[in-house]
């Protein structure tokens, strides 16, 4: 039966206990899932190293294989450790994140092969909630998809996605209410202009 860590709020910060944080690392380094807070909605991380791991999270959300995920890192110098750093993309990301924003990238020889469309791209966030990041700082990029099953609501709360998900996820970090809700604009920047393929809870979609 998948467990619950709950993540105690400092203000604008949040604490994760050192025993919280070593099981979290222990279930996503054996290729398990874990819901976590974000920005914008619960997000659904596994081990983007992991190919079964991957297949395993497109299994719990019911997602077509062929759409891929995007991955959460803890700062632009990740965002350019696997995507390509374009001007337009390095302009956008030092402006813009962290945030509500996806940024999709040629990837580098350095990306995780699961994150990788057919085409070569990635899609790359660091959201504007201190627990993702301290998540991929601390053990490594981890995969950012909502926490819902493919073609229902994205889930603002812990609750709300456990309804979805139940126990095809190991472990619930339950951190409240996220902040925005909804989910992220994803933004084109591996060409000379940027284009926006999502327009989410970020102005972009205003």
């Amino acid at each position: 039966m998948a467990t619950t860590i709950v993540a105690q709020s400092l203000g604008t910060k949040y604490l994760l206990e050192a025993r919280a944080l070593d099981r979290i690392r222990d279930v996503l380094r054996g290729g398990g899932l874990v819901v976590y807070p974000t920005d914008t909605a619960y997000g659904l991380g596994a081990d983007p190293f992991q190919e079964k791991a991957v297949d395993r999270l497109f299994a719990a959300k019911s997602r077509p294989r062929d759409e891929p995920v995007s991955m959460a890192v803890a700062d632009i110098a990740d965002i350019f450790r696997f995507g390509d750093p374009t001007p337009i993309a390095q302009a956008f990301c030092a402006k813009n994140l962290p945030g509500p924003f996806t940024v999709v990238l040629r990837a580098t020889a350095q990306a995780p092969p699961p994150m990788v469309s057919r085409d070569g791209r990635v899609a790359l966030r660091i959201p504007g909630h201190p627990i993702p990041r301290l998540l991929a700082k601390a053990i490594g990029p981890i995969t950012s998809t909502s926490a819902n099953r493919h073609g229902q609501p994205a889930p603002r709360t812990c609750e709300a996605a456990r309804e979805q998900l139940g126990d095809h996820v190991d472990l619930y970090i339950d951190g409240g209410a996220t902040p925005l809700g909804g989910e992220s604009s994803v933004v084109d920047l591996s060409g000379k202009q940027a284009k926006v393929l999502r327009r989410g809870t970020s102005p972009l979609g205003a």
